[in-house]
């Protein structure tokens, strides 16, 4: 190549722009070369920092690209920050210690008053033959037993502090109680006309582990990627484990497993639905 071929082949690149730091300059060459067009970094001559050359025929087109390149990263970033999705909310305590003061006067009463738990147990022929609407929901509130009494508190303060935590506290402890009632009515319904009765907030508890796996469920076909139908189905997989775990009594007992079964039933439904109403989490 002779001088003149070399002057004419400088003359086709021309500086597009300077950058205090090398990183910057290849940073912008990136936008070139992401336009399909050739680019050089250089030492500036004239000053501190590193020049950006690009061909002469594009350098406009180029120079507009670079222009729009600085506006966009000059914009503020707004960082999204994305905690765990079942601590969206508080545990709600306050609202876990009224439910244990309300079971604990309960029991009292009842130790004081036997006729108690004869008006106000769940009982099939009280709904469907007297029209004793209350007796669903009054016998989530009381208990055989101590023993009884105990492993409902704990389950209830456990399941209902985690759900409180996925929906908040108030929503989550009316749908525990209404699911718990609804669980009762359809125990009662299936047994009717047989007399059947039955105490006990372990309705409503089960009614929270259907809940959380309700929720649980949407949140995981809310993912953005394929996944293995077992993995999809793990939540409600994990509250049937535990539904047949804690509530399938024991042979000869008294437990009603029905109530159980038919309480996570209506938790699941419930919990499925409220969590489709749930805003989806933004990503960042």
């Amino acid at each position: 190549m002779n001088d003149t071929d070399q002057e004419q082949t400088l003359e086709e690149w021309v500086n597009v722009g300077h950058f205090p730091t090398l990183n910057e300059a290849y940073d912008h060459g990136l936008v070139i070369l992401a336009m399909g067009e050739a680019c050089r970094v250089e030492a500036s001559q004239d000053a501190d920092g590193f020049d950006l050359h690009a061909e002469k025929h594009p350098a406009p087109r180029i120079s507009d690209e670079l222009d729009a390149y600085g506006r966009e990263n000059a914009l503020p970033v707004k960082t999204i920050q994305r905690g765990p999705e079942w601590s969206r909310y508080s545990a709600g305590w306050p609202l876990c210690l009224v439910w244990i003061a309300i079971l604990l006067v309960t029991f009292n009463e009842q130790r004081m008053d036997a006729s108690l738990v004869e008006r106000g147990a769940s009982s099939s022929v009280g709904l469907f033959a007297r029209g004793e609407w209350w007796r669903p929901f009054t016998g989530l509130f009381l208990h055989a037993d101590l023993s009884h009494l105990m492993g409902n508190l704990v389950g209830g303060a456990v399941f209902g502090a985690l759900v409180s935590k996925m929906l908040g506290p108030w929503r989550a402890w009316l749908l525990i109680l209404a699911c718990g009632t609804v669980g009762n009515i359809l125990t009662a319904s299936l047994r009717y006309p047989e007399e059947f009765l039955s105490i006990g907030a372990s309705t409503a508890v089960f009614a929270a582990l259907g809940i959380l796996s309700g929720v649980g469920l949407v949140e995981t076909l809310r993912e953005r990627v394929r996944l293995p139908w077992l993995r999809i189905a793990a939540p409600v997989v994990a509250g049937v484990v535990l539904l047949g775990w804690l509530g399938g009594g024991e042979a000869g007992s008294n437990t009603d497993v029905m109530g159980h079964v038919l309480g996570f039933g209506s938790g699941l439904v419930a919990g499925t639905a409220a969590g489709m109403l749930l805003p989806e989490p933004q990503r960042a």
